[in-house]
């Protein structure tokens, strides 16, 4: 009779133990945040590898020399891995968490960074999301290449000062999603690769354009936007797809896939752009100042 007491004294020590463990864990999950100051050590470059699940992603310019990163979520598995190091002259910032593909976890749950990335030292940013919303603000940084992939989103990219350096690259692609980029004309790009799936997608040349740009635009069943000031010399040549609707103002129609502004020819900075895909509503506006 002592033994069979002892047994179900041992077992009730041991449910209060794994009740109280997982009250602790579950306490702990409830609200976890944390900020990062990485100082980047005098190098002359800097590479950004962002990997954000789903949630909310916000991004500006910081200090000259300094990454800062404020981390908000509810969940210890969404607790951001921040990994910084030199290699020769280049800083390597890298900031990882698991995609929501890869999580066991149901929404709704809080997700939220905002980062502040260095506004001295040339950027090459990769920024790799799902599901997600954000503003990815880069003005007053020196962006030198940008590849932006993500699942379905809602993003405005800016550019609202001109950008620094030269822009290699812009290279976007992303599912069914709402994007705005605006002041396009600032960000001093050569050349712009977007691939899109359904959606709805914004192209903002606002800003001043220095050199001649290329667009290519390639997307199926999406509501395209261009906005391009009427002073800019653009080209639009609209390739092997169907258009639900085709609404370009202010340009001159050359024949049925090309289009060019006023003002094209006349100067060495120029705009052209190359849009495929099918089944696709096109609307160019001109802007006037």
């Amino acid at each position: 009779m002592k033994l069979h007491t002892k047994k179900r004294y041992i077992l009730l020590i041991l449910l209060s133990l794994i009740f109280f463990v997982s009250a602790y864990e579950s306490m702990a999950d409830e609200e976890n945040g944390e900020n990062r100051v990485i100082p980047l050590g005098g190098v002359d470059s800097l590479r950004v590898t962002i990997k954000f699940g789903a949630g909310k992603l916000d991004l500006i310019s910081g200090q000259e020399d300094v990454f800062e990163g404020n981390f908000q979520y509810d969940k210890s598995i969404l607790k951001p891995n921040v990994r910084y190091e030199i290699s020769g002259e280049t800083g390597i910032l890298t900031l990882s968490q698991s995609i929501k593909k890869d999580l066991n976890l149901s929404f709704p749950y809080k997700n939220i960074w905002n980062l502040k990335l260095p506004s001295g030292v040339p950027l090459q940013l990769y920024i790799n999301t799902a599901t997600y919303s954000g503003d990815i603000d880069l003005t007053n940084l020196q962006i030198e290449n940008l590849y932006l992939d993500s699942g379905a989103s809602q993003t405005n990219i800016v550019f609202n000062q001109p950008n620094l350096i030269d822009l290699k690259n812009i290279n976007i692609k992303t599912g069914a999603s709402t994007i705005k980029m605006l002041g396009l004309a600032n960000a001093n790009f050569n050349e712009m690769n977007f691939t899109g799936g359904a959606g709805s997608y914004t192209f903002d040349f606002s800003g001043h354009l220095t050199k001649k740009s290329k667009v290519n635009i390639n997307a199926g069943a999406a509501k395209i936007i261009f906005k391009i000031p009427s002073s800019m010399g653009t080209k639009i040549i609209i390739r092997n797809f169907l258009a639900s609707k085709l609404d370009v103002r202010g340009f001159i129609k050359i024949n049925d896939q090309t289009y060019i502004s006023p003002e094209y020819g006349k100067s060495a900075a120029e705009l052209d752009v190359e849009i495929k895909g099918s089944f696709v509503d096109v609307e160019v506006i001109s802007l006037t100042n």
